[in-house]
């Protein structure tokens, strides 16, 4: 007792209590270094959607967490006009582009703008080669695009022309997203569900970007799918995707996937 009445005296336990304050700040800022270091192996992830607002609509909580966690995202759109018209008297084209890029700039995504009008897409020889190369090019680890059964041409197209395209290649995994669900996607029952409460607020930025497509309206859809797949699994937001197959060798999406809770 005199021995630690003596080291309190001395002044010993404050250069104690000041020492663990120091380790403490020490592992603090050494966790902070840490999240800013790129994940150990870095993934190219390639979202395509039909229209310029898809991708943002159905995968922007997905885009925002993979891009934060340092994998590469580049988010490809099939159409982005209508021959001749135009928005707020600009080229369709332009406008929707310029959103587009504003939106991927907000995810910390890059845009990738194929040439199809609206009413001229089909998933015909030539393009699924056009997209099939670009494909090559680019070289992903995984594509995620569209669900096929939907009541929009453009979105059932653009996921047919990704479908050719990963039965042809083969060195990707494919995984499928939902848009307007019950509107537009039919019979989406998914198997995967991403949490994604911290990249909402982002999204939500990202798809008012798209001025020109009356965003209040399509996310007031979207929210509330958030909300409803989020009560499947267990969370208060959420998105949900499926899985074709777990290819052997190809990577998948690393982000932590929740399971549909058990009634």
């Amino acid at each position: 007792m005199k021995n630690i009445l003596a080291i309190g005296k001395s002044g010993a336990v404050p250069w104690l209590l000041a020492a663990v304050l120091c380790a403490a700040a020490w592992e603090s800022a050494f966790g902070q270094e840490a999240q800013k270091k790129p994940p150990p192996h870095k993934l190219r992830v390639v979202v395509v959607g039909a229209h310029c607002d898809d991708p943002e609509s159905g995968a922007g909580g997905l885009i925002v967490s993979l891009t934060r966690a340092g994998h590469e995202v580049i988010v490809a759109y099939t159409v982005c006009f209508r021959d001749d018209r135009k928005c707020f008297g600009q080229p369709e084209a332009q406008v929707r582009q310029k959103e587009a890029e504003a939106a991927c700039k907000i995810m910390g995504a890059t845009a990738k703008f194929f040439p199809y009008a609206c009413e001229k897409l089909v998933a015909d020889e030539a393009t699924v080669k056009a997209v099939s190369s670009w494909l090559d090019r680019v070289r992903p680890d995984i594509v995620v695009t569209h669900w096929p059964l939907d009541t929009h041409p453009n979105h059932h197209v653009t996921s047919s022309i990704v479908w050719q395209c990963y039965r042809q290649q083969g060195g990707w995994n494919l995984y499928f997203f939902e848009v307007e669900t019950g509107l537009q996607s039919l019979g989406f029952r998914p198997e995967l569900y991403l949490e994604i409460g911290a990249a909402r607020a982002t999204k939500e930025q990202a798809c008012f970007c798209h001025k020109s497509q009356d965003p209040i309206v399509f996310w007031r859809i979207h929210d509330q799918m958030h909300r409803d797949r989020g009560r499947e699994c267990g969370v208060e937001y959420a998105e949900a995707y499926v899985l074709v197959q777990a290819k052997p060798g190809c990577p998948l999406l690393p982000v932590q996937f929740l399971s549909k809770r058990r009634p």
